[in-house]
């Protein structure tokens, strides 16, 4: 399947609807219907690809309820390099995958879906609108409940940025309230977001030249 995902794309959300049934429990499944329905709200809104949310909400936990034993073989035969954090929590695989499964299994080439789907836990400083929809439908759809969730919620569907970087402020402080680890991904993804949010988008070669005025 090429880049744009196009005719074929009503069979692959249709199988992994199917698959998504099988692999997950009851309560996993429930969750990735809810990211669907969230996911394609935001896509409505906000003007993204319906289909490749969609796709990307029923891919990304597929793997989520492998033992994970199961998980380091299928990453090792993947040929994913397992990092530091990983080797202790094989459950942190479980998007990179699925993401491996979608580009072997249906020969998915679009690289920021699969980016979207591998990274949907950490986040990830690359995300393109459908990875950042991803990550909102994953943290936000309608059967997550914590304090702030429904402000969010709001906040994702009037202004996409401001509700990412709120959704992923929201889930440091959670982190860091209860002293877990925060994935090298997530912290970049957050400078990220506040170099963007403070100085506007800009390529690393325009640093370079205000440095030479």
């Amino acid at each position: 399947m090429t880049e744009k995902v196009g005719e074929k794309a009503f069979d692959l959300i249709s199988e992994l609807r199917n698959l998504a049934f099988h692999f997950l429990t009851p309560s996993r499944y429930n969750h990735a219907m809810k990211c669907v329905e969230f996911g394609l709200k935001l896509a409505e809104i906000h003007k993204i690809d319906k289909q490749k949310v969609e796709i990307s909400c029923l891919a990304h936990d597929l793997f989520r309820d492998f033992p994970p034993n199961i998980l380091l073989k299928l990453a090792s035969r993947y040929g994913i390099v397992i990092n530091d954090y990983e080797l202790v929590n094989p459950v942190l695989l479980h998007g990179k995958v699925a993401a491996k499964y979608l580009e072997r299994r249906y020969q998915l080439r679009d690289e920021k879906l699969l980016l979207a789907v591998a990274y949907h836990t950490s986040g990830h400083k690359d995300f393109d609108e459908v990875g950042k929809i991803l990550f909102l439908a994953d943290s936000l759809e309608e059967s997550r409940d914590y304090e702030s969730v429904q402000e969010l919620r709001k906040l994702a569907m009037e202004d996409l940025k401001e509700g990412l970087l709120k959704t992923l402020a929201n889930k440091i402080c959670y982190a860091i309230q209860r002293s877990y680890l925060l994935l090298p991904e997530t912290i970049e993804m957050w400078n990220e977001l506040i170099k963007r949010e403070r100085f506007g988008f800009f390529e690393p070669d325009m640093l370079q030249n205000n440095k030479k005025r």
